[in-house]
């Protein structure tokens, strides 16, 4: 019920999607602008590698037989290429890492944070804020609550990078064909799913409560355990078909299917947020939803601790 109520909230608040798809397609012009010295002083070391291991040119859908291996050999590439560039420049390498795993992260982060408070004002009062409003008005906190994020975040990539090389890189010819892909579209989906069930509060506790950072990821954790599973089960088969769909389709997809999946999952986080406490929220302007609180809703065994 609460993946639905998203989807509807979602569709009436068309006009703040497009506003977040817009900031990102902002903050990724601004990112390829940073990387270009990066691409000129490297080009010759990704042309080469590219051309030894034909993974250009050979592109392979997953529906391939062969897309096991073509993924090993991705996964490769982007290995030597990684050790050349720090044996040719290791500054401007640890650069181009800044750039993309901090830099990047850090301003969709702060992305994240405005669309949940303009999502709040609607489900609470149908107020309507600009995104640069909300952008300004909240800066202090979306600030804190970005880095704070962003370091998190770069927790959970550093283990799932690391797994997926780990599992990728194997020279069994067998377990390429057979397992690499239904390995790697697994760890994916799990990593980014444990990711965001223990920040899925975090946003909505400091914006609803008027908390601190800190203090926002505790409460947002306790309110979101009343709702566990069903959090789980969402952003599980969310991230599913989202990369699924990744899978399919290809990695240019994602300049627009990430905005979209980053607002249709704030909208999640919020209802599910809304849901758990209790409280009373508008889904578009005919309905407001009521949900029970967690007393009323909580299973037989748990009715101790609230007595």
């Amino acid at each position: 019920m609460a993946f639905v109520n998203s989807i509807k909230l979602f569709c009436s608040n068309w006009d703040k999607v497009l506003k977040l798809f817009l900031y990102y397609l902002f903050v990724l012009c601004v990112t390829v602008l940073l990387l270009l010295p990066v691409f000129f002083a490297f080009a010759e070391i990704i042309k080469n590698n590219l051309q030894v291991s034909e993974v250009a040119s050979n592109y392979l859908t997953m529906f391939h037989a062969s897309f096991g291996s073509y993924l090993h050999n991705v996964l490769s590439v982007i290995l030597n290429i990684v050790k050349d560039a720090f044996s040719a420049n290791a500054g401007l390498t640890v650069y181009a890492f800044l750039v993309v795993f901090l830099f990047l992260p850090f301003l969709f982060n702060v992305g994240k944070y405005v669309i949940c408070e303009m999502l709040y004002g609607y489900m609470a009062n149908k107020s309507k804020v600009s995104f640069f409003s909300a952008l300004f008005k909240t800066l202090n906190k979306s600030l804190l609550y970005a880095l704070a994020k962003t370091f998190y975040d770069i927790i959970f990539m550093s283990i799932m990078i690391t797994c997926v090389f780990a599992v990728g890189l194997v020279e069994s010819v067998s377990f390429q064909t057979y397992f690499l892909p239904l390995c790697e579209f697994l760890l994916l989906i799990v990593f980014f799913t444990l990711n965001k069930i223990s920040t899925t509060g975090w946003a909505p506790a400091i914006i609803v409560f008027g908390v601190s950072v800190d203090k926002g990821y505790r409460r947002g954790i306790k309110v979101i355990s009343r709702r566990f599973f069903k959090t789980i089960l969402v952003n599980f088969l969310t991230y599913l078909v989202f990369i699924l769909f990744t899978y399919i389709v290809g990695i240019y997809s994602l300049v627009v299917t990430i905005p979209l999946i980053t607002a249709l999952l704030c909208t999640f986080d919020m209802i599910t947020f809304f849901t758990c406490q209790g409280m009373r929220y508008y889904i578009n302007n005919k309905i407001i939803m009521t949900p029970k609180k967690l007393e009323e809703v909580d299973s037989f065994k748990k009715t101790k601790y609230i007595i």
